[in-house]
């Protein structure tokens, strides 16, 4: 009985040694695995200065821009290689500009089946959306609010409370999104400034968790967004995330009248990594900037400690509070509009023709809002920089063309699994020189397989297995050899090549037969 003790420092899995004095075999002997030490690698890969680019061509912008944007500098391995997928969404989705076609799209970047998966989704522009997200399931209107019809208002008395308030439970868009409002009716009443007007904005707690309160209270703090109108004299005020509450934004209401096109529209909108708050209005050629907060510095760490959640990913809810009566404030509720996130939210929405049409009526403001048209996609197309990024994803070319038929969206697969979420929990150990009486089910043939060992780790992330049994298979020899020459290597279970780090060592037990 010999013990072969068999090691290697390279790192495709191949021990490859040689001996100085024969290793002499009869007829028939017989081999066991014993034990192995081996440490996998666990797919490093390091984004750098040079291969960090990332680019997006698509006729959802114009068609021939190319709007480009880099990766974060960051090591990757198995434990956070979903990260890297992460960034790739957050980049591409702050590549979106604001115009027609993007409002309402957005990029995710996942791995599914083990590949990686590129794609586009679309929130339509529909009054419906906002409706349906902000009641049953997925939202809720208290007391006297109602935001179904043509007209957002409250039935009540005039309040300083949020008793009159509509909150949605679904989350707003991360690339290309606006929330919108249009004045239709602001009178003053005779009481406190708190008394008058509305509020809306967008939160990052969702206000599904504070349904115990009747109504729903929002805390300032909690009010993460916020534009407020009070009186028709009073300034604008605003929340720009900060936690600086109720700033004068130095802009008064401007009511053109009663039920006009032409009265004031504000917007929520995210827009490369950004929430900006903006006011429209008549006669103006520009529009208003209130404020604008990078989402990346606010949200530095994530929604409930989750990494992947982070800036531009952070949930933020929209919400609307109305504090006059309805004699003295009204939204237009036709024309109001809410873009949730596609992946993740309830928008199959049903519209009626007219009321798409009816928020395209802008009046004869100066700067206009836009209006979310998007078109077929005649040009798709992701580029990124570096050959060894794509593969690493996946790929085999860095130029990433669409393969949606139908070109509505964005959607690649790439062809190779995704290396670092490739798991395993097996590893094969082959003989590669010596012959052995076994056979494999995957290749459906004869194949020098000596044993299955799991991919166990210790502490130390190293695979450290022995056989607790051993067992003997018959060499191919029917006469006696010598050997100088012993080949051995271990693989994946799909019988890929891992990468290895360190020294594998690799045990086994020869003997002849009847020993």
């Amino acid at each position: 009985m010999k013990f072969i003790r068999l090691v290697t420092d390279g790192t495709d899995g191949v021990l490859d040694n040689q001996f100085n004095s024969d290793i002499k075999l009869e007829a028939k002997a017989q081999v066991a695995y014993r034990s192995i030490a081996i440490d996998i690698d666990p797919n490093r890969f390091v984004i750098r200065s040079d291969n960090n680019g990332v680019s997006f061509q698509s006729s959802i912008v114009d068609g021939t821009s190319l709007l480009s944007g880099s990766l974060d500098l960051v090591t990757y391995n198995n434990d956070n290689a979903n990260e890297l997928l992460t960034d790739l969404q957050n980049t591409l989705n702050k590549l979106f500009v604001y115009n027609t076609k993007t409002i309402g799209h957005q990029f995710q970047c996942i791995i599914k089946g083990g590949k990686t998966r590129i794609e586009t989704q679309f929130c339509p522009n529909s009054v419906q959306i906002l409706r349906n997200n902000f009641s049953g399931d997925f939202g809720a209107t208290k007391n006297d609010l109602t935001i179904d019809g043509a007209t957002i208002s409250q039935s009540g008395a005039a309040t300083a409370t949020d008793n009159q308030i509509a909150a949605s439970f679904q989350e707003f868009g991360k690339g290309c999104a606006v929330f919108r409002v249009r004045v239709k009716r602001h009178i003053n009443n005779a009481g406190a400034s708190n008394t008058n007007g509305f509020e809306f904005g967008l939160t990052d707690v969702n206000p599904a968790t504070l349904l115990g309160s009747d109504p729903i209270n929002l805390t300032d703090a909690q009010k993460r967004y916020n534009f407020k109108a009070q009186k028709t004299g009073d300034n604008y005020v605003f929340n720009a995330g900060d936690g600086v509450f109720d700033v004068d934004s130095t802009i008064a209401p401007n009511v053109v009248g009663d039920g006009s096109i032409d009265n004031d529209i504000i917007e929520f909108r995210k827009e490369g990594g950004n929430i900006k708050c903006v006011l429209f209005r008549s006669n103006q050629a520009l529009e208003e900037l209130i404020f604008t907060d990078i989402l990346e510095t606010r949200f530095p760490t994530g929604a409930n400690d989750d990494p992947l959640r982070t800036g531009i990913n952070q949930p933020l809810f929209p919400y609307l509070i109305m504090h006059g009566a309805d004699s003295d404030i009204r939204l237009d509720g036709s024309y109001s509009r809410c873009f949730f996130d596609p992946f993740r939210a309830n928008v199959n929405a049903i519209s009626s023709e007219s009321a798409e049409m009816e928020s395209h009526l802008h009046g004869t403001l100066g700067a206009r809002p836009i209006s979310a048209r998007p078109a077929r996609l005649t040009t798709s197309r992701v580029v990124i920089s570096s050959l060894e990024v794509a593969q690493y994803m996946g790929f085999t070319t860095t130029s990433l063309d669409s393969e949606d038929p139908s070109r509505t969206n964005f959607l690649k697969h790439s062809p190779n699994n995704f290396i670092a979420a490739q798991t395993y929990d097996n590893l094969v150990v082959e003989l590669m020189n010596v012959q052995v009486e076994s056979f494999d089910g995957l290749t459906q043939g004869r194949r020098n397989i000596l044993a299955t060992i799991p991919t166990v780790k210790n502490a130390n992330g190293v695979i450290v297995n022995e056989a607790s049994n051993l067992i003997f298979i018959d060499l191919d020899n029917a006469n006696p050899i010598s050997l100088r020459n012993i080949k051995a290597r271990i693989l994946y279970g799909d019988l890929t090549e891992p990468v290895t780090t360190g020294l594998t060592a690799l045990s086994l037990i020869i003997k002849n037969k009847g020993e």
